[in-house]
């Protein structure tokens, strides 16, 4: 009987821990660690809850993964960690939880922009498309455009045989 409480207890830590799904905090190594973590081209899209056009784009991006489940996609939020509670609401709205989600640490803003791109001084809607096998990466400003999106999918999507 013990075994069973114990179990069940450990089962619903599980589920809550999962329920909450926070952002993961973005700090200046969390760039660096991404590219070194990511084995496959990846979709990094920057952010803000207080974006209308980013808003609109994580609309488009959540039909986009829904209609694309091998979307290598990582969203960050340039908001305040205080705010994850409106990023997830928001996040949820399009569902897009179950994507890598970041918020940006309480690290002074410009230094987090500057360990992604020096060239970037926070316009947003901001992407970087990461190719395969590291060869290269690509910055776009402004809303992405979904044919470019499944195009760069098509070209660096493994194939298996």
């Amino acid at each position: 009987m013990k075994t069973l409480i114990l179990l069940l207890t450990l089962l619903c830590s599980c589920y809550t821990a999962n329920a909450t799904n926070k952002p993961a905090l973005f700090n200046t190594d969390s760039y660096s660690q991404l590219i070194e973590e990511k084995k496959h081209a990846f979709l990094m899209v920057m952010w803000s809850l207080d974006c209308p056009p980013c808003i609109k784009e994580l609309s488009s991006l959540g039909l986009l993964y829904k209609q694309n489940p091998d979307l290598n996609m990582v969203l960050v939020s340039t908001d305040s960690p205080a705010r994850i509670d409106e990023i997830n609401k928001l996040l949820s709205k399009f569902d897009l939880l179950k994507i890598d989600n970041r918020v940006f640490s309480t690290e002074p803003v410009q230094r987090l922009r500057y360990s992604i791109d020096p060239r970037w001084y926070g316009e947003l809607p901001r992407s970087y498309f990461h190719d395969n096998h590291r060869a290269g990466r690509s910055a776009v400003t402004g809303i992405l455009n979904t044919d470019h999106v499944l195009s760069w999918l098509k070209t660096n999507t493994e194939v298996t045989p």
